[in-house]
């Protein structure tokens, strides 16, 4: 009996020394390599060498080579430089890089292709692209530009309701000393530029002369790193407030007798009231109205994110996410199908990336998701 009791003593000992989690140590050991191996596959992950994805000998163009039209194209001193682009850019998928030439394409939906030893390709990884949502990339007018790029009006949808849009950017200035002296162009919608033609103006009335369709405009001031924003408004003069004398119409019956009313035609027209054949005395003008409050100093090599929401006659500006100010302007902001110019010369030494436009006044979690997009402004 006892020779069993210690049997299963010495069993039960054995059973617990040999249980491997007993030991405390060998557990520790255990979670350190846990954990190193799983921070090892989140490295990989998210910051493998952006040499590992480069495809030498390769390109990366459109699924269609007949319509492939690239989003950007810039010269690069590195093909790393090219990334960079296509990083910044939520529309750009991949680059083809050429060594020789130094050009940079970013491509949208492309497909990998076998080249020459002069071209590199390099394919944005998808885990890049994890907090931009659909909603985002269809707001897209330009991806990225560090050159001139215009976009056709038909393809900028009006606002929903009249004076309320919005536009948001990121802007990098590198240099703010090139085209010193002159107005620098950022970009607008509105007057048409001819291809090749210099915007050079040192007077702001001069400029406004030739450009006077702004429904929106951003530019860079002559002898500092300040921004101005225009924005085209109609309003309403000589208009008796509390009456609507625009409502009343003039119509005249077929023996030549005029009355004015505000009832549709036909059996409903009530024509008691004679009209003196004037005009209403209500006239709509229009002004190419600017602010530039809290804009100014705008920091040099360092992106920023600048929204300018319009609502009704006001307008919002985002400095990096925090509204820096509130205008109250004379009028509503236009809207037409004019096109958008954007870094035409003369302009300064920048780049310009996720130029977004909503069709909409925006709420301020619509800032927020903005800035979340913009990674160099975390």
């Amino acid at each position: 009996m006892a020779d069993k009791i210690e049997l299963h003593n010495k069993t039960g000992f054995y059973e617990k020394k040999g249980h491997i989690f007993s030991n405390v140590n060998i557990i520790i050991v255990i979670l350190v390599i846990t954990l190193l191996f799983i921070g090892y596959v989140v490295y990989l992950y998210f910051y493998s060498s952006v040499d590992d994805l480069i495809k030498i000998n390769s390109s990366y163009y459109g699924q269609n080579i007949l319509l492939y039209e690239p989003l950007f194209q810039e010269n690069t001193n590195t093909i790393n430089d090219c990334i960079d682009m296509c990083k910044n850019d939520l529309t750009c998928d991949g680059i083809t890089y050429n060594k020789d030439t130094q050009v940079c394409m970013g491509t949208k939906n492309g497909q990998i292709r076998n080249e020459t030893a002069s071209y590199s390709a390099w394919v944005k990884p998808k885990n890049i692209d994890t907090k931009v949502s659909t909603d985002f990339k269809k707001a897209i007018l330009v991806g990225y530009a560090k050159s001139p790029r215009s976009i056709s009006g038909i393809k900028i949808s009006n606002p929903y309701m009249l004076g309320n849009y919005c536009y948001s950017f990121n802007l990098t200035i590198y240099d703010f000393y090139k085209n010193y002296g002159s107005w620098r162009h950022i970009f607008h919608k509105g007057t048409d530029i001819k291809n090749g033609a210099i915007l050079d103006y040192q007077s702001w009335e001069n400029l406004v002369k030739d450009i006077p369709n702004q429904v929106i405009g951003v530019w860079l001031a002559p002898f500092t790193n300040n921004l101005r924003i225009a924005v085209k408004t109609t309003t309403l003069s000589n208009r008796t407030y509390g009456s609507y004398a625009d409502a009343f119409v003039e119509k005249c019956d077929d023996t030549g007798n005029c009355f004015i009313t505000d009832m549709p035609s036909g059996k409903w027209t009530d024509n008691s009231k004679a009209s003196d054949g004037s005009n209403p005395n209500t006239k709509v003008d229009s002004y190419l109205e600017y602010f530039d409050q809290d804009l100014q100093n705008i920091p040099i090599n360092s992106q920023v994110n600048i929204i300018i929401n319009f609502r009704n006659n006001n307008a919002e500006v985002y400095f990096n996410g925090k509204i820096v100010k509130i205008t109250q302007l004379d009028g509503t902001p236009n809207s037409d199908k004019s096109n958008l110019y954007v870094l035409n010369d003369k302009t300064v030494n920048c780049e310009i990336s996720n130029l977004l436009y909503y069709p909409d006044a925006i709420k301020l979690s619509d800032v927020q998701k903005i800035i979340s997009i913009a990674p160099q402004i975390q």
